[in-house]
């Protein structure tokens, strides 16, 4: 687990600035009638979400003594990873209107929705964008940083399958001196730092921009793009894919000199080609399979770490075993049944 240096209080809002994000009341009507598990012993149980996370809210802020307030925000955190894995399942829908009446999302969905629910919850969380992955793979991905009052930081990433993740390179706010600014870290980085922090949520919904203008670029509707990467530039001007896709839809028009300068933005320093090389890598969308075959949460657990999905590299037979408690021989049945459910779906058995 990485370690934040500050010990600054950070002033925690229960809602989030998303564009696409609905009303409390909009969301209380949804998640209210969710499957839930139950809840830590320190939580009284509630009919209501809003209700419980109001009432964790307040437990958490009374407490003073930082080690034990980060002990009861990983159960919280926990909690409302498997709240929201069981509830929503793995898709291609990222505006957060869509995910809770849909049940669906991609990696910015789920981390729209865990922001939302850590706040509404008491917790210091946002969402960071994911540069190269645990694997250094080279990805358009998001995920969500937590920052517990202990000092440490939990990176959760719905998608991959891990309530605390590390990847090799995130795209955050990190400050020098009094001044925060977005910048792409190594993971081993971020304890050298003063400080770091989650995008803002303008950054946020400059992403979800971004992925419209994708939409657009794909039906060669280029003015509309442009227009949505040109937003999306101005709310967030750090990131460079933006400008490479601008400049895509510029040479589509045959605007040459626009398509030239974009490129030269996009391409100006290796963090920025980095960015630029980021694709979707098959044994990441994959993923969506998992719960399109309606595998259990059990079994995603033990392929994914066996995988190495969730820690970036494959993991022993025996040490998968160990971790869920099962015999080699269970574990392989599991694996197995998984593996047979993804090769049918792929057209591959």
């Amino acid at each position: 687990m990485a370690k934040s240096n500050s010990k600054e209080v950070h002033t925690v809002n229960p809602i989030v600035s998303f564009d696409d994000a609905p009303e409390i009341e909009q969301i209380a009507v949804v998640v209210n009638g969710w499957q839930k598990a139950e809840p830590p012993g320190w939580w009284q149980n509630q009919e209501s979400m809003i209700e419980l996370a109001c009432q964790v809210r307040r437990k958490l802020a009374k407490i003073r003594n930082e080690s034990q307030k980060g002990q009861l925000e990983v159960e919280a955190i926990d909690w409302l990873y498997d709240f929201i894995r069981t509830n929503i399942k793995r898709g291609r829908i990222f505006d957060l209107r869509e995910v809770l009446s849909q049940g669906y999302a991609d990696c910015l969905g789920y981390a729209k929705l865990f922001t939302l629910l850590g706040r509404l919850f008491g917790l210091d969380t946002g969402i960071i964008e994911i540069v190269i992955d645990n694997a250094e793979r080279y990805v358009p991905h998001t995920a969500c940083l937590i920052k517990l009052s202990d000092g440490n930081l939990r990176f959760v990433d719905l998608w991959y399958g891990s309530k605390n993740i590390n990847h090799r390179r995130i795209g955050l706010q990190m400050k020098q001196g009094r001044i925060w600014r977005i910048k792409d870290l190594e993971l081993d980085e971020l304890s050298s730092q003063e400080d770091v922090n989650y995008l803002p949520d303008s950054c946020v919904n400059a992403i979800t921009l971004y992925i419209l203008g994708n939409r657009h670029l794909n039906r060669r509707e280029f003015d509309s793009a442009i227009k949505c990467y040109s937003e999306a530039i101005r709310l967030y001007p750090e990131n460079a894919r933006f400008f490479y896709n601008r400049a895509i839809a510029y040479e589509n028009l045959g605007e040459l000199e626009k398509a030239g300068a974009d490129y030269g933005q996009a391409l100006r320093d290796d963090a920025a080609i980095i960015r630029v090389l980021a694709r979707e890598h098959d044994e990441v969308i994959g993923l969506i399979d998992l719960d399109a075959k309606g595998i259990s949460t059990q079994a995603q657990d033990i392929y994914l770490l066996y995988k190495g999905l969730a820690t970036g590299k494959e993991v022993p037979l025996a040490d998968v075993a160990r971790r869920f408690g099962l015999s080699e021989t269970e574990t392989k049945a599991i694996l197995s049944s998984v593996e047979a459910k993804l090769a049918a779906s792929s057209g591959k058995a």
